[in-house]
């Protein structure tokens, strides 16, 4: 949820009437990979970004955990690159790497010095399609992605806590997936597993690449496509699968875990796909900073600062116009006293009373509080690539991008009451108690 948080504070630009929020090169290769380029001179270094639009919601029934897997096995060797040399070309080029896997994208990533790009280059596309899974190296990774199972969720009853309302909330979804797996799943997947998935999902045509630091588009049309050009998408891309409508829930689940060190309490609104415009999400961004932004927001001044009836609270919006989204709130209760049942009614009676306290100045003062933090942000080859490619991802176009200051300038008071109330019509509600 961090991360939503933090893209979340990127969606919120304001600048001067007319001006482009950034620019981006945007263009797409013949074999379908999507290449997106933010030039920024100001030092010698540049962030390459590869997006994979898969994640946990395209594991296999009964085989959770492979997306997260085979993210591990690329780091493992390809026909030209064998063994541990990928990070060892990387580390003895002073280059930074890593990747995540969400339920919905795998990233790879590696910062270097401008002149190390094309090496860079060079590896990223070569893992595209050239990876071997080695028996032995995969058994390896197997038993690490294992072993992370059990530190951070198995041993972890906060993490287990959100992993099970999530399941709960998504009912028979794909986005109930846990990213990890379970420990049942992950030691029952096998090599054949993780080669179906690569050569299903890893392709070209399912693949974003962004390029954010001291070049020029020119230079990286040249440079994308010498290295990635040349990969062929081969079939069809496969589709995701439709979904059933969700059943009606209003639930309380109150949930008694092992080592629990303080109680914590989450409450979830559950957006359906197509249920939100892109002014709507926009809208609610504003409202969501409005909220439980800082530590001067509605929701904290009230229950933190002047009852005294929590020690913190955070809120943010996650959606996507084709898997659907949530709002979600988190608290950590401060008054013993308080029941579960009395943490919700304060939850929903504070959120509403900060709504209708909401009027156009504040609207107004939240957009431009924004500003600073926004083109700081953005100054940064990093956090630029971060930003455009999560709006790409989320099928923005590159002229919504560069403009996306424009949509948000023009957010009213009442765009940011319409789409609330949007969120208010979902039928399905799912509030949390970890004791």
């Amino acid at each position: 949820m961090k991360k939503i948080i933090y893209l979340l504070a990127l969606l919120w630009p304001f600048v001067e009437p007319c001006a482009k929020l950034l620019e981006v090169d945007y263009f797409v290769l013949e074999n379908g990979l999507k290449v997106a380029v933010i030039e920024n001179h100001k030092a010698p270094v540049c962030l390459q970004m590869l997006y994979y639009k898969t994640g946990s919601i395209n594991d296999p029934k009964g085989k959770g955990g492979i997306a997260h897997l085979l993210e591990h096995l690329m780091f493992r060797g390809t026909k030209k690159v064998s063994g541990e040399e990928f990070n060892r070309l990387t580390d003895a080029n002073g280059a930074e790497n890593n990747a995540y896997t969400t339920y919905d994208e795998t990233v790879y990533h590696e910062l270097s010095d401008i002149s190390k790009l094309e090496l860079m280059m060079a590896l990223e596309a070569d893992r595209m399609n050239g990876l071997v899974v080695d028996e032995e190296d995969f058994l390896k990774e197997r038993e690490v992605v294992l072993q992370e199972r059990y530190q951070r969720f198995e041993t972890q009853p906060t993490s287990l806590f959100y992993e099970m309302m999530n399941k709960m909330l998504w009912q028979d979804q794909p986005r109930a997936n846990p990213v990890s797996g379970s420990a049942d799943e992950i030691v029952a997947l096998t090599k054949k597993d993780a080669v179906e998935f690569y050569r299903k999902w890893y392709r070209p045509d399912n693949a974003l690449l962004v390029l954010s630091g001291d070049l020029t588009g020119q230079e990286a049309r040249i440079l994308a496509q010498k290295h990635y050009g040349k990969i062929k998408a081969e079939g069809k891309l496969a589709k995701a699968k439709k979904t059933d409508k969700p059943r009606e829930m209003a639930t309380l689940v109150k949930m008694k875990l092992k080592n629990v060190e303080q109680p914590r309490f989450v409450s979830y609104i559950r957006l359906e796909p197509g249920s939100l415009s892109k002014q709507d999400v926009a809208a609610l961004g504003v409202l969501m900073e409005y909220l439980a932004g800082d530590d001067t927001s509605y929701l904290y001044e009230k229950l933190v600062y002047q009852d005294k009836k929590t020690l913190g609270v955070d809120m943010g919006l996650s959606y996507d116009d084709k898997l659907g989204g949530m709002v979600v709130f988190y608290t950590t209760p401060g008054d013993k006293k308080l029941s579960p049942e009395d943490i919700l009614k304060l939850y929903e009676q504070e959120t509403a009373n900060g709504v209708q306290a909401l009027d156009a100045q504040k609207v107004e003062k939240i957009k431009n509080q924004m500003l600073s933090d926004t083109v700081y942000l953005l100054e940064n080859p990093e956090s630029a690539a971060q930003f455009v490619g999560t709006m790409l991802m989320s099928d923005y176009s590159a002229d919504e991008i560069m403009h996306y200051d424009e949509v948000l300038q023009a957010i009213t008071l009442e765009n940011v009451l319409e789409a609330w109330n949007k969120v208010m019509q979902s039928e399905v509600r799912l509030s949390g108690y970890l004791e």
